[in-house]
């Protein structure tokens, strides 16, 4: 079984489970939490580790999550450790989070910038995307200098690409075929 359907399988469980409970959205804020404590280097060393025991794992996962998450998610991470299917902990997380944004008909999009972006100007993208797309909004921004200026906003699986460094590419893309055209 490849490792995609293991954690949409483990997702999927959690899912129906959160939503017969009616806890869909603390699910949803400890997968959050999860997500960003298995990108710590420590804790996913912790997970792949052989020669950690099973039981020592779980004394690991208890102390650092039972006082921060549900119990019906303590409980899933849990069963995944007892079923040594750890590795695929940070794929169940996310794939618990596209399951409940898409159930509440929220929409994602990431917005990349070559400077930081203030939270004003970043309200306004938000509400901007909401209106046209009649939905919810979770929106990120990240800094990459290498688009030199403008942006690059990705809602879904659709893409603007404003950034200076598109434009220049697509002008000497643009030149390069005049170029090969006049000879």
């Amino acid at each position: 079984m490849n490792e995609s359907q293991i954690s949409v399988r483990y997702a999927k469980a959690l899912f129906q489970s959160a939503s017969e409970k009616q806890l869909l959205e603390r699910v949803f804020k400890d997968m959050e939490l999860l997500s960003n404590i298995c990108k710590l280097d420590d804790f996913l060393y912790m997970l792949v580790l052989p020669s950690m025991q099973t039981s020592q794992k779980h004394k690991m996962a208890d102390s650092i999550f039972a006082a921060h998450i549900s119990e019906i998610s303590l409980s899933m991470i849990n069963l995944v450790i007892r079923n040594k299917r750890e590795a695929y902990l940070p794929g169940i997380a996310r794939n618990y989070a596209d399951m409940y944004r898409k159930a509440m008909g929220i929409r994602t999009a990431k917005l990349l910038t070559a400077q930081p972006v203030d939270d004003s100007a970043m309200n306004g993208i938000k509400e901007l995307i909401r209106k046209t797309y009649n939905s919810d909004v979770a929106l990120s921004s990240s800094v990459d200098k290498d688009i030199i200026g403008g942006f690059v906003l990705t809602i879904e699986n659709q893409q603007y690409n404003a950034s200076v460094a598109n434009s220049l590419k697509r002008l000497k893309k643009k030149l390069l075929q005049t170029s090969i055209e006049n000879k």
